[in-house]
Order: structure tokens, then sequence, then C-alpha cells
């Protein structure tokens, strides 16, 4: 992955928008051929998963646009200050029923944004920031110190704070107290404490870190995704906001999986999930 990464850093320092998705999509088609081809078989097996009656051709080119379409979302994190900025984040990104965060920031502490690798989450985030809130991401802690470098450069220019998984949980609910958004992708096992569901019918591991602080701190949650349309634009879907108890996390998670499990099936080659399910 550092090949890929590498490559869309150079690019994105100076080509347009335009051209630079073109060519990490090139990028992206070689890539996958001859060094990442574990990651497509991985997105395929997923696949399979949500689409039972699709012919393995069928999937392979799905999961093979979602390869291409995780090199564009890359190249588009890295452009983030040079092409995308809180002037004209609105040539490339659509907020759809907004109202739904506004009005759970209203309540009073901050908001739980839970979200999934689906389409381009960085710049759903950016989105959020430049509208005036403090948004802050939980990520996992990166492979090699080249790539952390490299979105926390990008995160910076964009005024997203970052908490990293396995560390302490005060900084998190400091955040929240103070009024901050805190937008974590849940679909995806970072080895914490999880709570076993059912997605796609398979028994899988959801991370229960936000929904626990949920409901320990009492806020709402808000689940968002952000998915390109065909009018070529981001458009950031914020679903109605809900409350949890302690002792009802399950019933947040498999509320949470519902609602992914449906916009994946959407959206499937926007599916940027390529370790297995």
């Amino acid at each position: 992955m550092n090949l890929l990464f590498l490559i869309l850093k150079i690019l994105s320092s100076f080509l347009p928008k335009g051209l630079g998705e073109l060519v990490a999509r090139a990028s992206a088609r070689i890539s996958y051929t001859l060094f990442y081809k574990q990651g497509l078989r991985n997105h395929c097996s997923n696949l399979r998963l949500v689409f039972k009656d699709k012919k393995e051709k069928e999937l392979l080119k799905i999961s093979k646009r979602a390869g291409m379409n995780l090199a564009v979302c890359l190249y588009e994190q890295l452009t983030m200050g040079r092409l995308l900025n809180n002037r004209n984040y609105h040539k490339f990104l659509k907020a759809e029923n907004f109202h739904n965060l506004r009005n759970a920031h209203k309540e009073g502490n901050g908001v739980v944004v839970m979200t999934g690798h689906l389409g381009n989450y960085e710049w759903g985030a950016t989105m959020t920031g430049y509208k005036g809130y403090n948004i802050a991401v939980i990520s996992v802690e990166y492979r090699t110190a080249f790539i952390r470098d490299i979105y926390e450069s990008n995160r910076k220019k964009a005024d997203i704070g970052v908490f990293y998984v396995k560390r302490s949980f005060s900084g998190p609910v400091r955040f929240l107290k103070n009024g901050g958004v805190l937008a974590i992708a849940g679909d995806r096992n970072f080895e914490g404490a999880t709570v076993p569901v059912k997605m796609f019918g398979k028994n899988v591991e959801i991370p229960k870190g936000g929904f626990f602080l949920a409901s320990k701190l009492r806020i709402p949650i808000v689940m968002a995704f952000s998915v390109r349309e065909r009018d070529n634009l981001y458009h950031v879907y914020f679903e109605e906001p809900f409350m949890i108890k302690q002792d009802d996390i399950e019933k947040g998670i498999k509320k949470y999986v519902k609602t992914l499990e449906k916009y994946i099936r959407k959206y499937p080659d926007q599916w940027l999930l390529f370790d297995k399910l």
C-alpha cells in the first residue's frame, strides 16, 4: 500500500482533480493486479455475502471498481487544503438532511457519528468541520509512519482531530463533553471491545467504543455516509439521531448494521473494506 500512497501523494501535489482521478484509477488497476490481489479477493468474498445471486465475474468487476474508487478517495484525501477548502467545499460535497446532526448537537454535549468505510468518509468529516463543528475521528494506528504522517498532515489542514484506537478514552470523553462531533467507521474490527452481531447473515464483531461513549455520556448517535452520486458530488446522508442506554448497546449496534447494509447494497463499489468481513 505504501507504493500506491507514494504515487498518489506525488500526483495530488499538482494534478487537477479530473486528471488526478483518471491517473488514480489507472494506478489502482496496476497496483491491485500486481501487488494487492488478496485485497480484491477479500472484497469479492465480502460481496458474496451481500449478493448471493450474482456470478463471480460480476462480483469481481464490482471489486475492481471499488479498488479504483479507493485510489480516487486516497487521491482526494491528499488534496485537502489544496483542492478542497472551507470556501469551495460545496462544489464537491452536498449535505443531505444535515438538520439531523444540527438538531442532535443542540441537545447539549457532543454527538457520536457512526459511519463506515463507504465512499469518501474523510471528505464527509471535512464538510462537517467546514460547517462550523469541532470534528475529530477515531483512527486505527497505521502500519507505517509514512502513511500515518500523510493522514495526519492532511487532516490537520482540514482541522480534523484524531484519536487513536487502543489509547485512553479520556481524550474522546473530554472532546465530546466540550461539544465535539466524533466520527467513527464502525464496520471494521480494530481488536478492541466488540459485540457479536450478524451482518449479511454472517457473524461479525462490531466495535462497541462509539456506542459505549454515547450511552455513558447520554449523547445522541447520528449515522452518516458520504457517497458519490451521478452528479459527481459526494452526498453526505445524515440519518435521524437516536439515543441508547448502557444496557441497549447491542440494540444500537444492530440498528447501525442494518442501516449500513442498506447503503452497501446500494453502493457496493464504494464499500472500501478490503479486509475479510
